[in-house]
């Protein structure tokens, strides 16, 4: 009955080893070039909603105290910005046409909505989103260009 027991146990503990969380995430975007008169540098905002929490991970502005412009980004304003729950480490300047790529560490996130949003004053308004579950197998998310976003590629890694 030991042996059985110590078996069952030793199983239990193998299988639940190979249940993996991802760690991190890489975000790579493209902010397209748009030809237009008065062209102006996307704000953008990247984070996760969860079981009616909300997880910043990036916001580019102007870095002005009242930017009068994050309300632009209309659902993260909503979920996060009008709270004042944009931390200074998460934010950065404003970046015009091109690739990007970010990695974010997720902590306990395992099953989450991303959401990647962009405005331009005068111009579009993008937002896009995702649902990621990291117990999957799925390593790899795909969310087709928008108006305001090129191509997104999100890779989970352990």
């Amino acid at each position: 009955m030991r042996v059985l027991v110590s078996s069952c146990v030793l199983a239990a503990s193998l299988g639940l080893s190979s249940v993996s969380y991802a760690a991190s995430m890489d975000v790579a975007f493209e902010i397209p070039r748009i030809s237009t008169e008065k062209y102006a540098r996307p704000y953008v905002a990247i984070w996760a909603e969860h079981s009616g929490e909300s997880t910043p991970f990036l916001v580019w502005h102007l870095q002005k105290k009242d930017d009068e412009w994050l309300s632009d980004l209309r659902r993260w304003w909503r979920k996060l910005g009008r709270y004042d729950n944009h931390v200074d480490a998460l934010t950065g300047a404003t970046k015009g046409p091109g690739h990007y790529q970010e990695t974010f560490a997720l902590g306990d996130l395992n099953d989450f909505t991303l959401y990647v949003e962009a405005a331009r004053e005068n111009g579009g308004h993008s937002l896009v989103k995702t649902k990621i579950n990291t117990q999957d197998r799925v390593t790899e998310y795909r969310i087709p260009a928008d108006t305001e976003l090129g191509d997104i590629v999100i890779t989970l890694t352990p």
